[in-house]
């Protein structure tokens, strides 16, 4: 799956852009996985580079407590 920041939905795959423009940020995870496991873990999210800083001062939470609180960061921004 390309990458797709989670605040704007940017994504990989549209009008072509480069993968190196998104960074994954690991956030406090909330599932132990076996050491066989292979895939996306559910703490993982990718950010546009304009959208990463974002998620400084966040990791400490699981994904989708920060997503939210994002989310709600650029709702008020907008207002």
């Amino acid at each position: 799956m390309p990458p797709k920041c989670i605040a704007c939905t940017f994504s990989a795959t549209k009008k072509h852009n480069p993968s190196d423009e998104f960074t994954v940020v690991f956030f406090r995870p909330t599932v132990d996985y076996p050491d066989s496991w292979t895939g996306h873990p559910e703490n993982a999210e990718w950010f546009c580079a304009e959208h990463l800083p974002l998620a400084e001062g966040l990791t400490d939470l699981s994904a989708l407590e920060a997503a939210k609180q994002i989310r709600a960061q650029l709702t008020q921004d907008k207002a």
